[in-house]
């Protein structure tokens, strides 16, 4: 990634792509970050910050959740959260949570891929979409250990059906994040097997420096609502 200096030459290039291995996630070593002992050591504190400041923000968002809520159910029918099945760490299923912001029968034929100008997307949707608004809710994954602020965004289970074994593995060792080094890097606009990529490299190199590199880049993405669909 050029804005972080990181090299987008995965050492794992060879694994992204390769057909439709057989996957088994039981041969995960989760929470395997890195060989350095300074690195692993930092990476440690990890998920005691993500819980503390998790809760924190929870606390202080909680009047923009009470906000966002009314507005989603006065604005279209349905429910206010959108949950969906993802995988976490170790391949975990789990269900993330997000303000909704497409029309409640949007998934009625099964999930999909969300395109530029989607029809299923409501008009309070385009906007929280816009703003990363939607995500805020995932603040209750990060504080049930279930995601980290920082990660390998988490996947429905179709979207790594083209991915090596040794990829998911190694992909999946890790808490998947609210934002992550792919977000940071083109968000909606990159391939997914740049995805996949940028995924890879996350895991070799993470560490608390650079959690707080890409936290840095994500309120700026953010703000400039750059990458978003």
């Amino acid at each position: 990634m050029d804005d972080l200096n990181l090299s987008q030459k995965s050492s794992h290039a060879q694994n992204s792509i390769q057909g439709r291995p057989h996957f088994d996630p039981h041969l995960i070593k989760v929470e395997q970050c890195s060989t350095d002992g300074i690195e692993k050591t930092g990476y440690l504190l990890k998920r005691p910050i993500d819980f503390i400041l998790s809760g924190l923000a929870l606390v202080v968002l909680f009047p923009v959740f009470l906000t966002m809520a009314l507005i989603i159910k006065l604005t279209s029918p349905g429910a206010v959260f959108f949950r969906q099945e993802r995988l976490g760490v170790g391949e975990k299923p789990f269900m993330i949570l997000k303000f909704r912001s497409m029309r409640s029968d949007s998934e009625s034929t099964g999930p999909q891929f969300t395109s530029t100008n989607d029809s299923r997307i409501t008009g309070i949707g385009k906007f929280i979409r816009k703003t990363s608004l939607d995500e805020i809710p995932q603040l209750i994954n990060i504080f049930r250990g279930e995601m980290s602020l920082i990660g390998p965004r988490p996947y429905v289970g179709f979207e790594l059906a083209d991915v090596s074994q040794a990829s998911r593995q190694q992909r999946a060792s890790i808490r998947p994040g609210v934002s992550g080094l792919a977000q940071v890097s083109g968000r909606s606009q990159l391939s997914q097997s740049a995805v996949i990529e940028y995924d890879l490299d996350y895991v070799e190199k993470c560490s608390l420096m650079l959690d707080l590199r890409i936290v840095l880049k994500t309120i700026q993405k953010v703000i400039s609502c750059d990458g978003t669909n």
